[in-house]
């Protein structure tokens, strides 16, 4: 390899200044040198004109290359490592025997070149592209590959961890077993038949509760791994220092959400420049894409999201209702159109709708209205605002993940981890609203955790939980399983479930795991599961992340059958050894495994027949008085008294802590709430085996989206 080194660091610097680029005064650092300035400059998503790398190719005498010839050889990039390239903003345009040719945005990167011609024994002649054609080289390239492996990797290279087979045949043959005995019974001696039912899941609810209590009380007295940082440490951190952060958003069929997540995700507090925020979209979801191309995601806005850009009101609103004009006018007195409506996008922020002289219209913020009298008058020209805002929406890389024969929330996520660029990561679904200083809190915590803590879990709750009796009774699960039980299952050494959003991880071992098996219904909590057995920890960080809480009961049974599916999944998929799995997690975990996640699938199904007993008794006393003998008549009653009673105070707890008093009601009626979880925990348990991989798709937008 023969480079003429004819530029330095000042003069890309200067060139880079020249061709436009802005925000490049951190190029002045001692730690950049003239190998890795195009490096930097990429990874902080700051834009370069290809009239750079054209000038950079003439300063090194080196062929430039157009994107569209680039882009032609795009089969080529899958002959070498996808992360390699990516990290080096190379592709291969020619290869053959002791000879490759690259076209690449960094040709000073000669480490790297020379570094590759000993690893593949071959000569590397180089040419220069710009970043933007090796990155869609890149992505055209492999996206055959990645979607195979988003879809198939845990499949083909761990079977036994996919959920791809709902039952090994042991299993099968041991489920049919168990139903042939008790129809066998049934007919030679019905009355024992229930007798043996009776007992058994009267024993199974008395050896069960007990753990779960004695779980739920370690969990008020804290975490053992829970992590705090406090205000202060946030305050205090080097932004400098902070690692690339990649954001994984999959989002499918929810593009009246989409808008909102990219408000929230904006909101964060974390240097633009170190964000790889990725909202990942089916191909074949139209409806989603056709949004994102509407906000400027994918090009020119047809609508400027209020939040997105900088600049703040210093005037009060405008009175837009009242504006009888027609006309709209940029700063420059350029017509931009005419008044075609007023509405509003958040109850709050009011939107101009102008309609231009072709026919299209664009929504435009009240921020941006200068004055309203006889015109509307805009504070800028429009093309610099749009212009503003397309810089502002740099962060956000729509990802198109391509079709399969399944659409499953995990394989999105893996696609989108294939190609994820942070040392961390994290999911965020489309209705969340993380707390600002969220992604700076998981930086602080794994730099001060142990390597083998792989996992932060957010803790969860909804910002709309007033909205009737059932956000309310599901906000009262969620506040006592994620602010006291999961810190219980982790004091006491349990394998611990995730949650299906702000699970923050380190990529490289979250890539070593697997990934999430695209499979599985509930690829969170089977994730937990399989980093214990692994013998890696998850920890639980002092940062929330809002939701919404379906308000329609048909909408919340789809997604809690979901939850009972995926969680039934799980439990069949690491029971299908459970020997191995009793070496993996010891049997101190093994046996809290069985009787916590195994015992919040099984409970739900068997209380509609405590239920149906104890309503027969009360309207026909007598008619199951065979079902009663010393001593289940006495593990009944407490089943009954003690059990239900525990349960109502311990949900009772995070309500009596928060002073929550005029709540604690709520916390008495739960039983009727238990109704609806074992009717989606039945729909769910059904679906396994008619339906093992559909995706119950939950409703988002139900309530008035908002931020914290």
């Amino acid at each position: 390899m023969q480079v003429l080194m004819e530029v330095d660091k000042s003069w890309l610097i200067r060139q880079l200044d020249k061709a436009g680029v802005q925000n490049i005064a951190f190029l002045a650092g001692q730690k950049f040198n003239v190998g890795n300035v195009i490096l930097a400059v990429e990874q902080r998503g700051i834009e370069v004109p290809e009239i750079f790398f054209v000038e950079l190719a003439a300063a090194m005498q080196l062929p430039y290359m157009v994107k569209e010839y680039v882009e032609s050889n795009s089969a080529l990039a899958a002959a070498l490592p996808y992360s390699m390239l990516a990290d080096n903003l190379a592709v291969p345009l020619e290869m053959s025997d002791g000879h490759i040719t690259l076209a690449t945005a960094n040709p000073l990167n000669t480490d790297f070149f020379r570094e590759l011609e000993k690893t593949v024994h071959a000569e590397v002649e180089l040419c220069v592209t710009s970043i933007d054609a090796v990155k869609q080289t890149l992505a055209n390239g492999y996206e055959s590959i990645h979607k195979y492996r988003a879809l198939r990797d845990l499949r083909y290279r761990r079977p036994h961890e996919s959920a791809y087979k709902v039952l090994y045949p042991w299993q099968k043959v041991g489920i049919l077993a168990s139903i042939i005995s008790i129809l066998v019974l049934f007919v030679i001696n019905y009355p024992l038949s229930f007798v043996v039912l009776f007992a058994a899941i009267n024993l199974a609810y008395f050896s069960i509760n007990p753990v779960k209590f004695y779980i739920s009380m370690r969990g008020f007295a804290g975490s053992r791994r829970s992590i705090r940082v406090s205000d202060t440490d946030v305050k205090n951190v080097d932004e400098a220092r902070l690692p690339i952060y990649t954001i994984l958003i999959p989002i499918f069929h929810e593009a009246q959400v989409l808008s909102h997540i990219v408000e929230n995700v904006y909101k964060l507090d974390y240097p633009r420049e170190r964000l790889d925020v990725k909202i990942l979209m089916e191909e074949k979801d139209e409806e989603t894409i056709r949004e994102a191309q509407r906000l400027g995601l994918f090009g020119k806005p047809e609508t400027l999201i209020p939040t997105i850009m900088n600049s703040e009101m210093t005037r009060p609103p405008l009175p837009l209702n009242l504006v009888s004009c027609k006309k709209v006018v940029d700063a420059n007195a350029d017509v931009i159109g005419t008044v075609e409506n007023i509405t509003s996008s958040d109850g709050h922020t009011q939107l101009l709708t102008v309609k231009r002289e072709g026919g299209e219209t664009i929504l435009i913020p009240e921020r941006f209205i200068q004055s309203a009298k006889d015109v509307v008058r805009l504070t800028d020209g429009l093309d610099e605002i749009i212009a503003q805002y397309q810089e502002s929406l740099k962060i956000f890389d729509p990802v198109v993940v391509p079709d399969a024969e399944i659409k499953t929330k995990p394989r999105a996520c893996n696609f989108g981890l294939l190609r994820a660029k942070g040392e961390y990561c994290v999911i965020f679904d489309a209705e969340d609203d993380p707390e600002p200083d969220q992604l700076k809190k998981a930086a602080i915590a794994f730099s001060r955790a142990p390597d083998d803590v792989v996992c932060l879990q957010s803790r969860l709750n909804f910002y709309n939980p007033k909205d009737n009796l059932l956000t309310r009774w599901f906000s009262l699960e969620y506040s006592f399983w994620y602010d006291y039980y999961l810190d219980g299952l982790d004091k006491v050494g349990a394998p611990l479930p995730l949650g299906g959003t702000s699970n923050h991880f380190r990529t490289k071992q979250l890539r070593d795991v697997g990934g999430w098996d695209p499979y599985n219904m509930t690829e969170d909590a089977d994730l937990g599961v399989r980093i214990s057995r692994r013998g890696l920890k998850t920890a639980m960080l002092n940062s929330y992340t809002y939701e919404e809480a379906n308000k329609r009961v048909p909408s919340w049974i789809r997604q809690r059958s979901r939850w009972c599916k995926g969680h039934f999944q799980t439990y069949l998929v690491h029971m299908r050894n459970p020997r191995k799995l009793l070496k993996d997690l010891g049997w101190k975990q093994f046996l809290y495994f069985q009787l916590t996640f195994g015992g919040n699938i099984f409970l739900p199904l068997i209380n509609p027949v405590l239920w149906g007993v104890t309503a027969l008794t009360l309207l026909w006393p007598g008619v199951f008085n065979f079902l009663f003998f010393y001593p289940i008549t006495y593990i009944c009653i407490f089943n009954l008294i003690v059990g239900n009673g525990v349960y109502m105070m311990l949900h009772m707890g995070p309500y009596v802590i928060k002073k929550h008093y005029t709540s604690l009601p709520l916390a008495i009626l739960i039983p009727i709430y238990w109704v609806l979880i074992s009717i989606g925990d039945w729909r769910g348990t059904i679906q396994l085996f008619t339906k093992p991989f559909y995706w119950e798709k939950t409703e988002h937008g139900l309530s008035h989206l908002h931020a914290k």
